[in-house]
């Protein structure tokens, strides 16, 4: 209502969502129905009082959709690194508790079958080393067809009439957050020292990838914010 207001978002574990349900909540709040209308039910439902705005669909930010990636057990489609193509989804080993399986992203990662959407644990990352992060990074294409909608004009018509309502938000994406996710978050820290012109590359190449981004969705779409993502948070 004023210049002045913060802006309310929020959101939720699946397993509280869950959790909720058996409590008495409708169904319709569970991610499976599709985070878009289940995010508009929770603000209505609950009366949060969250605002809601739309975000651009591009190939660039960091997300976690959960839509089914054929692992099972809950295991989301997990892509928070702007490649493409992406890694196929794939599981390596499992017991009673746990899966291990290649994400999205290319890691290898070991997660709870009966709390899929938590923390998972990194086991191995897809960059280790120069000739690693040269076929990693024709993943990072800003002009792969792919990255964006095919129906890029009809999402372009339907975003701006939407922004005469609602703000437009355009995630840019990440920084120190893609490398983590590339290398492990120790081994980036000694590639700091001990090859920062590898560092240096990688980050030219986000840099390159982001702009590029950026210059085309401003150019047909009235944007009103825009979102970074970093993760960066030690002990307590």
């Amino acid at each position: 209502e004023r210049p002045c207001d913060l802006f309310t978002f929020d959101s939720f574990w699946p397993e509280t969502r869950e959790k909720w349900v058996k409590q008495g909540a409708p169904k319709e709040i569970l991610p499976a129905y599709g985070e878009r209308r289940t995010s508009r039910f929770l603000r209505d439902y609950f009366q949060f009082g969250f605002d809601y705005f739309r975000s651009v669909q591009t190939g660039v930010g960091s997300h976690i959709d959960h839509e089914p990636s054929g692992l099972g057990y809950g295991i989301e489609y997990r892509q928070i690194t702007p490649i493409v193509p992406n890694y196929e989804p794939r599981i390596i080993s499992e017991d009673e508790r746990t899966i291990t399986y290649i994400s999205g992203d290319g890691q290898t990662m070991r997660s709870l079958k009966d709390a899929a959407f938590r923390m998972p644990t990194y086991l191995d990352w897809p960059v280790k080393d120069r000739a690693s992060w040269n076929e990693y990074k024709k993943r990072l294409d800003p002009n792969t067809p792919e990255r964006w909608p095919a129906d890029w004009n009809a999402h372009v018509q339907e975003t701006n009439k939407l922004g005469e309502e609602i703000p437009i938000s355009l995630d840019v994406g990440s920084f120190y957050g893609y490398l983590r996710e590339w290398v492990g978050s120790e081994k980036i820290l000694y590639m700091f020292y001990d090859n920062p012109n590898l560092i240096e590359d990688m980050m030219e190449q986000i840099l390159y990838l982001e702009t590029e981004v950026i210059k085309r969705v401003v150019k047909d779409i009235r944007v009103d914010l825009a979102t970074f993502w970093e993760d960066m948070a030690y002990k307590g």
